[in-house]
């Protein structure tokens, strides 16, 4: 009979296995695109590095965890420890605010021509690789904090301040580090809620004036902003959801249950959007402009 341990082992594998070679097929899609559809660039450019920080973390973070369920010990060493969990926490933080990134532009885009989002429409593509930029660095620079504190895992005593996470060990928390992670998590996400719920609202009232224009035959069909609305609702809906989560599984581990299960479902939460984000995406990736509305699109939307 499978151990508890062998089982999140092969969890681990397979949510690793299948997710790297999913979030990898879909980025040589993404690569093809970019080559061969200029228009469609500036937001293939985000979509891009949301899939890289996908693969990522599956590898860095999803590899260690299924070596440490199958019993394994002392794989990491210091320098390990600190490359691990710095490169996992940049792709982390890259994968929401990439994330966010998509949701604010793709908004911009099919914001109609009466609004006030709609001056900055000429100007996206020429932002995108400049935010991008930016991201890159606030992250690196924020995670720099990662490669002082965390360490080899060590046995401890009740006058240290360290606390094990498996196979490394983080002394206490920088106050001012968890803040501004906790900041960039808490803004990123509400301007996804917001932007998601805008677009919502606009491809709703969109939809609402194709019904009183054309036939019920041409209705039987649904258009491709509807498409658009369920997909974004859906990869919005999952991060946000399994964001939740893994909060409320760090502050289980932190205060609640230190050495229970929440130690080891932590983990799979965190992994599981990255996990699914390829299978989301996959089914409109090869129609270039599924989910990424060119200007020529956003002109004919409540204009």
């Amino acid at each position: 009979m499978l151990t508890s341990n062998v089982c999140f082992g092969i969890i681990f594998f397979f949510q690793t296995t299948v997710g790297t070679l999913a979030n990898f097929f879909l980025l040589l899609l993404y690569i093809f695109n970019f080559l061969h559809n200029y228009k469609s660039r500036p937001l293939l450019l985000i979509l891009t590095q949301i899939i890289l920080a996908n693969i990522t973390m599956l590898v860095i973070k999803g590899s260690p965890e299924m070596l440490h369920a199958f019993q394994m010990k002392n794989f990491l060493d210091d320098i390990g420890c600190k490359m691990m969990f710095f490169l996992y926490r940049i792709a982390h933080g890259l994968s929401v605010c990439f994330t966010c990134l998509l949701c604010i532009f793709q908004a911009i885009i099919i914001s109609p021509n009466n609004s006030t989002l709609s001056e900055f429409k000429s100007r996206v593509p020429e932002y995108i690789p400049s935010f991008c930029l930016v991201c890159w660095i606030f992250n690196i620079l924020l995670e720099i904090p990662v490669l002082i504190f965390v360490r080899q895992a060590r046995i401890t005593t009740n006058n240290t301040i360290e606390s094990n996470i498996l196979y490394c060990s983080l002394e206490m928390f920088i106050e001012m580090y968890f803040i501004m992670t906790t900041l960039r998590n808490v803004l990123c996400v509400g301007i996804m809620l917001w932007s998601s719920s805008y677009m919502v609202v606009l491809l709703h009232r969109h939809h609402q004036q194709v019904q009183n224009i054309h036939s019920t035959s041409f209705l039987s069909r649904v258009p491709p902003e509807i498409r658009a609305t369920q997909t974004i609702l859906l990869l919005m809906g999952i991060f946000v959801s399994f964001y939740l989560l893994h909060t409320i599984s760090l502050i289980s581990v932190t205060y609640l249950d230190k050495n229970g299960q929440w130690l080891t479902f932590s983990p799979i939460l965190s992994l599981s959007f990255s996990t699914l984000c390829p299978f989301v995406l996959l089914p409109k990736a090869p129609k270039h402009n599924c989910i990424l509305w060119t200007r020529k699109d956003a002109d004919s939307i409540l204009s």
